[in-house]
């Protein structure tokens, strides 16, 4: 009798060959019909005996498809170490009131060969039914042991044809999840590693193969194949994307596993040839401990890849998966499938943060930010939701309500507030859109507004020279009065050479050098050395994140232009930026009635 660890491995390997298919039982319909025509027995059948059936995939003379397994002889054949034969069922006691043998069916003879698989598991049998006594002689079961071994390797052949790399021949994605599968089914205690590792930079690799072909590309590959097979030794190696291989190791505490790491980076780093070219393997590897559960295995490769990718952004040997990694991807996964429903439920909103010039002290204009209060994570900020949805579809769509609202309120402002500007900020993405100012400058002409009522912020960096559209649409903004902005100047690229191809008017420096300004001589130097330069080039400069009289007084002192931060005022709705800039007009006015 199997004990349960045993039954558990045994199930777990009749779904992972996936023999309840119809297809398998099909192709398998000219072994049943060869041997019920070898043996002259009316009766062949090949059957798989699960949990709680016997499920008969393949029959000759019997319309059964499925049996309870309480009644099932091939139940007991499994478990017999070779063919289990019995020359009258009626006289047998386990089997005499068996519906098969007290049915319409009348059974009296069976002999079961199990189909036992190269790791030792008895799936089921081959067998032969009768309705007369007989016995098979020595010769003819050793011809029925020769037929279910026909039946094992044509069900493993099946489950190997889309199992295995045709570059490596080693065991794919598909079978490492299978046989993590399995694993869960018969061992839950034991600890375990799983490994992820990427051994070739992937432009690379894709580089090579259109400058020499393809086949120098998969000797290189199969090269590393082997070169991890030889480190690991007796450990079942999977090649589960073009240049990523899997592993699980048993037992091995994290020094153990960390140092396994360190031996493989070193061999995987070795230069291997590519015809001629000498290549350089990279290796990254992503870790992760589990329990043997199926909870934990069908999330493995998961894990392993948010580990892998963190080694990969960070150019370490490895990294060990971290929940909180996980759930901050999770958790940019799910604000990117909500924005649109967000957009539809208006959850997003703007505020408006106010500029100053710094010559009057008057309000000049207000930047339109944007805000989403998601309904059950509360106020995102936009330092995470925007670069999120930057790399969506979507930003578009955004980006367009976005400029929609803000022009609406702009609009209102004139009326209320001659003079008073409107800025709003665009990415990168959305000069992906070559109608972009095609669509911008017809909202302006529907809220009548004048083009040079509005201020486009788009940041610094080397992103234009890969957007071909923006270029143009920038220089035909401009040309019909639109002021052009650089934002957070000074914090990556800062390259003034470039800002001759640009058409802008105004440099906002970033509140990274603003914030702090008075007590960093670095700071200072820094931010009063682009004023002057910015002042010497025609440009208006603006500072952000003011957030003390300090610096203030010395961005005054240097002939800052504008400057915009919470020392000045905070982002505010629409109608408290209106009352402040008509409280701000009419404060000189009031001054003088009041003298």
């Amino acid at each position: 009798m199997l004990d349960r660890s045993q039954e558990l491995e045994r199930i777990a390997l009749i779904e992972a060959l996936n023999v309840m298919d119809p297809a398998p039982g099909r192709s398998l319909d000219p072994v049943t019909e060869l041997a019920a025509f070898t043996f002259g027995t009316p009766i062949a059948l090949i059957s798989i005996v699960d949990a709680d059936s016997q499920w008969l995939i393949s029959r000759v003379g019997l319309s059964l498809q499925r049996t309870d397994r309480h009644h099932s002889i091939c139940s007991c054949a499994i478990q017999s170490p070779g063919i289990l034969q019995i020359e009258d069922l009626r006289e047998d006691p386990r089997f005499s009131d068996n519906p098969l043998v007290t049915g319409p069916e009348s059974m009296r003879f069976y002999a079961g060969a199990p189909l036992v698989t190269r790791s030792g598991i008895a799936l089921g049998t081959l067998c032969l039914m009768d309705r007369t006594p007989r016995v098979l002689s020595e010769n003819e079961q050793r011809q029925l042991q020769t037929l279910a071994r026909v039946v094992v390797n044509q069900m493993e052949l099946k489950m190997s044809l889309g199992r295995r790399d045709p570059v490596s021949g080693l065991p794919n994605r598909q079978q490492f999840q299978a046989d993590l599968s399995l694993l869960s089914r018969k061992d839950g205690a034991s600890h375990y590693t799983g490994a992820l590792v990427d051994v070739f930079d992937l432009q690379s690799a894709n580089d090579a193969g259109q400058a020499l072909g393809m086949k120098p590309v998969e000797s290189l590959l199969r090269q590393a194949s082997l070169r991890v097979q030889d480190i690991l030794k007796d450990v079942q190696v999977y090649h589960v994307a073009p240049t990523r291989f899997a592993f699980i190791l048993q037992d091995q505490s994290r020094a153990e596993v960390e140092a396994l790491m360190v031996r493989m980076r070193e061999r995987m780093r070795r230069p291997l040839m590519v015809g001629s070219i000498p290549m350089s393997p990279q290796f990254h590897a992503g870790l992760c401990d589990f329990q043997a559960t199926p909870e934990e295995t069908a999330d493995l490769v998961r894990k392993c890849l948010v580990a892998m990718h963190h080694a990969l952004q960070t150019d370490a040997c490895r990294c060990w998966y971290s929940a909180d990694r996980d759930a901050h991807l999770r958790r940019r996964y799910r604000l990117a499938s909500d924005a649109a429903r967000g957009l539809a439920q208006d959850q997003f909103s703007l505020v408006f943060q106010p500029r100053y010039d710094l010559t009057d002290g008057q309000p000049v204009s207000a930047e339109a930010l944007l805000r989403w209060t998601h309904p059950m994570l509360g106020p995102i900020n936009p330092g995470e939701f925007i670069p999120v949805l930057e790399c969506t579809a979507l930003m578009h769509t955004l980006s367009q309500w976005v400029i929609e609202h803000a022009f609406e309120q702009a609009a209102r402002w004139q009326r209320l507030l001659p003079g008073f500007a409107m800025s709003l900020n665009l990415s990168p993405r959305d000069f992906d859109n070559e109608q972009l100012w095609t669509g911008m400058a017809n909202r302006l002409h529907f809220h009548g507004l004048a083009p040079s009522q509005i201020e486009v912020e788009i940041t610094e960096g080397q992103w234009l020279h890969s957007h071909p559209a923006a270029l143009p649409q920038l220089r035909a903004m401009a040309a019909a009065g639109v002021r052009i902005a650089i934002d957070d100047f000074g914090s990556g690229y800062s390259n003034f050479g470039y800002l001759s191809e640009v058409p802008i008017s105004h440099i906002k420096v970033d509140q990274s050098l603003v914030t702090g300004l008075a007590r960093s001589r670095t700071a200072r130097l820094k931010v009063e050395a682009i004023i002057r330069l910015a002042q010497q080039l025609g440009y208006r400069t603006v500072a952000e994140g003011v957030e003390h009289d300090s610096e203030l007084s010395l961005l005054r002192l240097w002939g800052c232009d504008e400057a915009q931060g919470y020392y000045l005022a905070r982002p505010m709705s629409a109608d408290a930026v209106t009352q402040l800039v008509l409280a701000c007009r009419a404060g000189p006015l009031a001054d003088a009635a009041r003298e």
